[in-house]
């Protein structure tokens, strides 16, 4: 009676080993496809359109934002700065970046001259900042938790470690679709040569 249950098992398991094989693939090919999306807009779309990323480094400008949130910023022209907005520049005896918004603006419209606060802070910036360029970038938009992830890429080893890894990724999911069009072309030709024999059997 044991039999018969027995012969029904390993067609199961075969299939679903073959269900599992096929989703791996499948889940290899979206983590592939979008590595290369998100890797082509920051790489490509994003310097393109002059659009920026910053992570938050500090708890300044809570609640607007929070350390390890990603800025995303596009250019503005100096002149058109106003009261509330929040650039990205490095102030006077700083060495990194601050994204602090502005309280008043002085000087020319060509070199104005911020006075700006963090909004978590109780006083405005102990500097000046007078702005020589013509442009400086702007946030537009806030992505929460999303700058981790830049901050851990900067680092030159880390960056190196993800670009291998999407190498092997890209190269992986090209190898797989190279072997399944092989098999699929080789199980097509062993069909169609088996059905060529039969054929000739019969009319012999």
């Amino acid at each position: 009676m044991d039999a018969p249950l027995n012969s029904c098992t390993g067609p199961r398991r075969g299939a679903v080993a073959r269900r599992s094989l096929s989703a791996l693939r499948v889940l290899g090919t979206v983590t592939a496809a979008a590595a290369t999306l998100v890797f082509l807009a920051v790489g490509v779309v994003a310097p393109l359109l002059h659009i920026g990323f910053s992570p938050v480094l500090t708890g300044s400008m809570r609640p607007a934002y929070a350390p390890g949130d990603l800025l995303i910023t596009v250019p503005a022209d100096v002149s058109s700065l106003q009261p509330g907005q929040i650039p990205v520049f490095t102030p006077p005896g700083e060495s990194v970046p601050f994204a602090h918004r502005i309280t008043a603006i002085a000087g020319t419209p060509d070199h104005p001259a911020l006075t700006t606060k963090g909004d978590a802070n109780p006083a405005p910036d102990s500097w000046r900042a007078v702005l020589n360029q013509a442009q400086v970038p702007v946030v537009v938009l806030t992505v929460p938790s999303l700058g981790i992830p830049l901050l851990w890429i900067q680092n030159p080893f880390q960056r190196a470690l993800l670009t291998g890894v999407f190498g092997l990724s890209i190269t992986g999911s090209a190898v797989l679709w190279i072997l399944r069009t092989t098999s699929a072309s080789t199980g097509r030709r062993a069909v169609s040569g088996a059905s060529g024999r039969r054929s000739a059997a019969a009319t012999n």
